[in-house]
């Protein structure tokens, strides 16, 4: 829960991928934000999604960083594309796989 926030589907994900002893939870941790980890795909389609859109990095930078969106904009484009969501007026990313691999594969 810690890594995945609920997120149904990357809980699915790890849950056979874990079950059809493909990988051991060790490993499914250790490998989360990989590019041929388990999440490798789903990652890299948000990846690409955000490519070239340098307000949106700016705007997950500024969640990842600062838990604020300032544009409101931005913020619901974020949060359609299912990347952050907003308890009060505190922004966060949606899980703590998307901060950690967000954190480390853009360019702000």
């Amino acid at each position: 829960m810690a890594l995945l926030g609920g997120h149904p589907y990357l809980v699915r994900l790890a849950l056979y991928s874990v079950a059809s002893d493909r990988l051991h939870p060790t490993e499914l941790f250790a490998n989360a934000i990989a590019d041929n980890g388990p999440f490798g795909n789903h990652l890299r389609n948000h990846l690409f999604r955000l490519h070239n859109k340098q307000e949106l990095v700016h705007g997950m930078f500024q969640v990842i960083r600062q838990n604020t969106c300032e544009d409101e904009r931005i913020f619901f484009r974020l949060r359609g594309a299912g990347l952050v969501r907003r308890e009060g007026r505190v922004v966060f990313p949606r899980c703590q796989l998307y901060t950690d691999y967000f954190r480390e594969h853009l360019r702000g």
